[in-house]
């Protein structure tokens, strides 16, 4: 194997692909890249057992080839090698078959130890039952309101995930971790001729996130071995879907909360990042009175506190109730209308937020927040 590129054009795609890989890898097949060089095009290859991921980069070279290397320590020193063009090459050594793979360039000689490779990266052997385009804007739009609710609770894989609920016209995605939710639903052709619900993994969106840019995603499910295929640009991931099943959602959203207040966004989450810093256990109270809205907090041990009053629009009874603080700064922050739109019941009972006011897009977007209990 012999080919030459420039050294940001391989970092780049060797970044894209170790993305797959796991942070700690029992198997060494999970802890390496297999490079697969077919004349001027180079295909970089990763996996961890349940995500896999190739992707393409063009090169110059006239040999057909293939070689596994360490990921970490490939990416490392691509990562300290200065900007230039570099020659890369792979040999079998003589006495035990294994291969040297050595790069060169204008300064110097380097060389880290490789294997053959026989990875199979065909990522055949699916059996799609719906396939669909999606715009790249849209899908990473539609991930980022949604993949911070996810949970991280080990004990909860579905809820590690996030639920897609495929119409034949429509995506409905829903994110939870028991104390919050986000509510997303998207005007899309699927091409699924009932509702399909499926989970997809929080690591594999999060991959996709990072490396969508511009023009569409193809998106294909098989429903039969559980897996979806993403394909973008020069890319392809292949992903197992979470096998548990969602819980019902719709049950913890709140029908009746007769209480509703208006309120400005932006000044509405920037008290709350100020006014949290002075909380002993990072919630915020809110007095809700008559078109006005304290948000206040304290550290007793430490004999501190603030409070801030805003205008608001309500018009119900006084109530106080309680949040925590990281939990409304984020929904504020994924919510890119000028107003908020808040609903209560009681101090014990679900908030709904959903945005009002101008919009940047048509997404219908509700989402839930547990509150805490306060000490009055």
């Amino acid at each position: 194997m012999k080919f030459t590129s420039p050294i940001k054009t391989l970092t780049e795609a060797v970044n894209s692909a170790v993305l797959a890989l796991p942070p700690k890898a029992a198997d060494v097949r999970y802890e390496s890249i297999s490079l697969q060089l077919d004349r001027n095009k180079l295909s970089l290859f990763a996996t961890d057992g349940d995500v896999s991921l190739i992707t393409h980069t063009e090169v110059e070279s006239e040999d057909k080839s293939t070689v596994l290397l360490n990921a970490k320590k490939f990416q490392d020193i691509l990562r300290n090698m200065y900007d230039t063009i570099a020659v890369f090459k792979a040999e079998k050594k003589e006495l035990d078959g294994d291969m040297t793979f050595s790069i060169k360039t204008d300064r110097g000689d380097y060389r880290i130890s490789g294997t053959a490779d026989g990875t199979d990266t065909s990522l055949n052997g699916l059996n799609f039952d719906i396939s669909f385009a999606i715009p790249a804007k849209e899908l990473s739009g539609l991930i980022d309101k949604t993949l911070f609710a996810a949970s991280t609770d080990g004990m909860r894989p579905a809820m590690m995930g996030v639920l897609f609920e495929l119409e034949p016209s429509r995506i409905v995605s829903v994110a939870t971790d028991g104390h919050r939710l986000v509510k997303v639903s998207k005007k899309q052709e699927t091409g699924a001729k009932q509702k399909m619900k499926i989970v997809i993994p929080a690591r594999v969106l999060g991959i996709v996130q990072k490396l969508v840019e511009d023009g569409d995603v193809a998106i294909s499910v098989d429903t039969n071995q559980l897996r979806i295929q993403f394909v973008f640009g020069k890319t392809t991931i292949v992903a197992s879907l979470i096998s548990e099943n969602y819980p019902n959602y719709e049950a913890v959203i709140p029908l009746e909360n007769d209480k509703r207040m208006l309120v400005n966004r932006a000044n509405f989450s920037g008290t709350v990042k100020r006014v949290a810093r002075f909380s002993s256990r990072g919630d915020v109270r809110l007095n809700i009175d008559t078109d006005s809205l304290k948000v206040s907090a304290e550290n007793a041990d430490e004999g501190a506190s603030a409070e801030e009053v805003l205008t608001c629009d309500y018009k119900s009874e006084s109530i106080m109730i309680g949040f925590n603080s990281q939990f409304v700064e984020q929904a504020l922050n994924h919510i890119d209308s000028e107003e908020v739109d808040f609903e209560f019941s009681s101090p014990t009972r679900a908030t709904l937020l959903k945005p009002t006011g101008e919009r940047k897009n048509d997404d219908e977007i509700l989402m839930l927040i547990m509150p805490v209990r306060i000490n009055i």
